[in-house]
């Protein structure tokens, strides 16, 4: 057989590979099966009349009137779009203590099959990231995962009313920055509202990328609001580094149960 002819069989060899392997990216992830919880009801907490404007707006909006269902912990999945190089589907489940801890279990998946495992969890005041076993941890995993809780607050609304240790400094009509606890230090993150439905648009800070790197402008857009036990809560939100500009994942959440058991999850092992 000739060169020619056995160049172009292992052409067409890989570039049937090629597309074998992009179709396996295009299959969805399916979900995590739904867990066997019920949200719990712990009552409700009036929203208080001095909070920022655009704070009180946003929470009666969601809460449906002045009081608020109180929500501590939160379970909630889903599948996600994440982009590693090439965009690759990808399904997760996340456990939440309001305002001050957080874990998220992830699966890439190809033809549907897990590939690569991931955890993200905030725990104690540690935050750590698992990525296919190599675990980072140090202070700028700490701060990145400390300002989690509270980007994602739109999730557990309550927590910005209940925690005592927030203070609110507003800047505009349509924007507002929470300050917010980080270990013996304080850190912020920036709510613009949409002017027209009075939702949460985005959730902005400045953010640890990588351990001796610098911070750099990250925020999540919230796209998509669904009512979930009677609380409306963002069902579809993006995330971006600004220094890459476009968004790097994108998170639909199926279900979300409230005030659910989440000790175990979050027991840092």
């Amino acid at each position: 057989m000739k060169f020619g002819k056995v160049a172009a069989i292992v052409a067409g060899g890989i570039g049937a590979l090629a597309v074998i392997g992009w179709l396996g990216l295009r299959v969805p992830s399916g979900s995590y099966p739904p867990p066997g919880v019920q949200t719990r009801d712990l009552g409700s907490v009036e929203i208080p009349a001095d909070l920022p404007a655009p704070v009180r707006r946003y929470l009666v909006k969601v809460a449906g009137g002045e009081q608020m269902p109180r929500i501590e912990s939160a379970m909630f999945w889903g599948q996600a779009q994440m982009r590693v190089g090439l965009w690759m589907p990808a399904r997760f489940r996340a456990y939440s203590l309001a305002g001050r801890a957080f874990r998220r279990e992830m699966q890439v998946t190809w033809f549907g099959l897990p590939v690569m495992l991931g955890i993200d969890q905030y725990v104690g005041g540690v935050g750590s990231m698992n990525i296919a076993g190599r675990v980072v941890t140090g202070y700028e995993v700490d701060q990145g995962a400390n300002l989690i809780p509270w980007a994602e607050a739109p999730l557990t609304p309550s927590v910005l009313i209940t925690d005592p240790r927030i203070r609110w400094e507003p800047i505009s009509d349509t924007a507002v920055s929470v300050i917010i606890p980080f270990g013996e230090e304080e850190d912020r993150v920036r709510f613009d509202f949409d002017p027209e439905t009075g939702l949460v648009a985005r959730a902005s800070a400045l953010r640890y990328r990588e351990p001796g790197g610098e911070r750099v402008p990250w925020w999540g857009d919230y796209l998509e609001w669904k009512e979930f036990n009677g609380v409306l809560i963002p069902s579809r939100f993006s995330v971006t580094w600004g220094d890459e500009g476009t968004a790097w994942s994108y998170w639909n959440i199926e279900g979300m149960e409230f005030n659910v058991d989440v000790s175990e999850a979050l027991s840092g092992k």
